[in-house]
């Protein structure tokens, strides 16, 4: 019989970035119990850890100008990007809405389900295991990969462009066998 242990982990405190790490001049900050980024340009928050297999919960909250996301499974810290990670959208107003939040940039577009998720806080829900990846927002499933062919690697919260991100909750189950 083949087992699995299951490690609970919380990625943020509510308090300082501890366990998060950034190669970029963009400043993010804790503020009221969550990461937040806000103005404009483009910055990555990279955890120090890597994973492979994993359920990651996360709270979100962005207004209408927000482009952002988060990247797992990345490769490269000096350069994120869709080719080297799976880039879980967050962007409603994306300019091509079949790569809208809930999008698996590149990968899986259109949306299984399109969320509004401007101005409020939301959930996203990730599970990835061996070759197979299921995103949700806010309970719907938007996002189903079978052949998730990256192995493990770091996870990145993502702002780009202009407008207000912020990230709170982050938690994750991970799988070992």
């Amino acid at each position: 019989m083949i087992s699995a242990l299951l490690l609970a982990l919380s990625l943020f405190n509510g308090e300082t970035l501890t366990g998060w790490s950034t190669t970029d001049d963009f400043s993010w900050r804790v503020e009221q119990g969550a990461i937040v980024a806000a103005g404009s340009g483009e910055g990555y928050l990279q955890s120090d850890a890597e994973f492979t297999d994993f359920t990651l919960s996360l709270e979100f909250w962005v207004d209408a100008t927000t482009n952002s996301g988060v990247f797992i499974r990345c490769q490269d810290r000096s350069r994120i990007h869709p080719d080297s990670c799976y880039e879980l959208n967050i962007w409603d107003r994306h300019p091509r809405q079949e790569a809208r939040t809930g999008a698996i940039v590149f990968r899986a577009m259109p949306p299984l389900a399109q969320v509004d998720t401007v101005g409020r806080w939301n959930r996203m829900q990730v599970t990835v295991r061996g070759r197979s990846l299921e995103l949700a927002i806010n309970g719907e499933v938007t996002a189903r990969l079978e052949d998730a062919a990256l192995p493990g690697g770091f996870i990145a919260l993502q702002h780009a462009e202009n407008g207000v991100v912020k990230f709170r909750n982050i938690e994750l189950l991970e799988v070992e066998d």
